[in-house]
């Protein structure tokens, strides 16, 4: 019991260092905020979803081998390919649970990348654009984003942060911050692996802890009162990041996200997607105030060597990596439409938006030792809720998927990361053409680049309206 209160409340340096990191945001926020933020006037965003779940497939999944799938000379026999819907042909083995919920399912088969290594790749999909070294610091996830656009909705029951993030810190990337906007719209990000027993303990213990530990601080920061005095205005700002933090532990409805029932443990899985996705449902359900999830898939997908190899150790083949997302997905799917939505006659799946991507795609030739390489010239996505028309394939490739024939969409070039950020604000109501001023460095952020500094190619900066077509 002592090592898990000790996991759930730091230690005074972590909590120093995290009140740091928050007051670093904050400086800016003093310097820039309110900033100066304006429309082209030219979007009309669908608002079809009240919520988002991002999922990221991190490493790349082999695109030919699962949401475009072609028969080459490379695949393997077992693989009970069927065709699931029109154009849509998926692989029973890989997928089994997939393949009956692709009514629900629109895939977009000609996705472009224009990064090819994971970190920049990681990045691009967590902030939306190529990366900056010049600017980099003062970029925000796109999660931030939208959760400092749907900030004017909260309401005062709202509690949990509004974005939050799985297993983000274990990415190559790591956990974007939220850049030159409030500390507050950073992504709170949660190991599915240690949350469930931390925060799903002794709740008694912990209740009396934590109202201890509130009073020290009460206490300390009276003893302390001279000392306080000389940090000036920040004193007040260490003084927010504890409070917030006390009000989000000591509300019950968190305390119950962190509940998993066996028989769910099984449905989706024990590692950290099955987990993840069990805390994205238990998120959203709870109407707490968090309103963007991003699942972090841990790098699975990277497969180099052996994709189709069931005896690798680990389970580092493309087997037992399909199966585990195919359960958890799978088992979100159906939670999430049995759920009632925030609307009356609609269901939460109604209301979310799920996206499922990776940061590129592979090779679609085998190398010397039975694997995939990196490629950037087409991949899939998976899309699904938040008013997505299931059953359909967005773009077409060749015949081993190695060029995209057609996007798809009504434009001449591949869909990227960015136009899925694009369209993710479009279902949430954010008008994905603004541009801030008056950031950190001077220059404007365009919620979405069309000419990125640093030599990046020129891309359109709109969104994937054929989804909800």
């Amino acid at each position: 019991m002592d090592r898990r209160l000790h996991d759930l409340f730091p230690t005074r340096r972590d909590v120093l260092k995290w009140g740091g990191v928050a007051l670093s945001s904050v400086w800016f926020e003093r310097v820039t905020w309110p900033l100066s933020v304006r429309a082209s006037g030219a979007a009309n965003p669908r608002g079809t979803a009240r919520n988002c779940i991002l999922i990221e497939m991190g490493g790349a999944m082999s695109q030919m081998d699962c949401w475009d799938f072609k028969e080459t000379r490379y695949t393997p026999k077992d693989l009970d390919v069927r065709k699931a819907a029109a154009d849509i042909y998926l692989s029973k083995t890989f997928f089994p649970q997939l393949s009956e919920q692709v009514d629900r399912l629109a895939f977009v088969r000609s996705m472009r990348s224009p990064e090819l290594v994971h970190f920049n790749g990681q990045y691009h999909t967590q902030t939306g654009r190529a990366q900056n070294v010049a600017v980099a610091k003062e970029i925000p996830a796109f999660g931030t984003v939208v959760a400092a656009e749907l900030d004017s909705s909260r309401r005062e029951s709202d509690t949990f942060p509004p974005y939050v993030s799985t297993f983000l810190t274990r990415a190559r990337a790591g956990s974007i911050g939220s850049g030159f906007f409030p500390a507050r719209f950073a992504a709170f990000d949660l190991d599915p692996l240690s949350v469930f027993q931390s925060f799903a303990g002794n709740r008694e213990g912990v209740d009396q802890l934590l109202e201890r530990r509130w009073n020290l601080l009460g206490s300390l920061a009276e003893v302390s009162r001279a000392e306080r005095a000389s940090l000036g205005v920040k004193a007040s700002d260490y003084k927010a990041f504890y409070k917030e933090a006390y009000r989000i532990l000591n509300d019950p409805r968190w305390a119950a996200v962190f509940k998993a029932a066996e028989d769910e443990r099984q449905r989706y899985g024990e590692d950290e997607f099955g987990l993840g996705c069990i805390l994205a449902r238990n998120l959203l359900s709870a109407d707490a105030g968090t309103r963007f999830v991003y699942i972090y898939d841990g790098d699975r997908w990277d497969h180099h060597s052996y994709i189709f190899d069931r005896n690798r150790p680990g389970g580092r083949n493309h087997y037992a990596t399909c199966n585990r997302l195919d359960k958890g997905l799978s088992s979100l799917l159906k939670d999430l439409s049995s759920l009632p939505g925030h609307e009356p006659a609609k269901t939460m799946l109604d209301e979310t938006l799920i996206v499922a991507t990776s940061e590129f795609g592979r090779t679609p030739d085998l190398n010397p030792v039975q694997g995939r390489d990196h490629y950037r010239f087409t991949y899939s996505a998976l899309f699904a809720g938040g008013g997505v028309k299931g059953g359909r394939a967005i773009g077409r490739t060749n015949d081993d998927g190695s060029q995209c024939i057609d996007t798809g969409w009504k434009h001449k070039e591949q869909p990227q990361m960015d136009n899925i950020v694009a369209t993710i604000y479009s279902a949430l109501g954010v008008d994905w053409t603004k541009t801030a001023e008056n950031t950190p460095s001077g220059r404007s952020y365009h919620y979405i680049e069309t000419a990125p500094i640093g030599g990046a190619e020129f891309i359109t900066n709109d969104v994937i309206d054929e989804l909800f077509q």
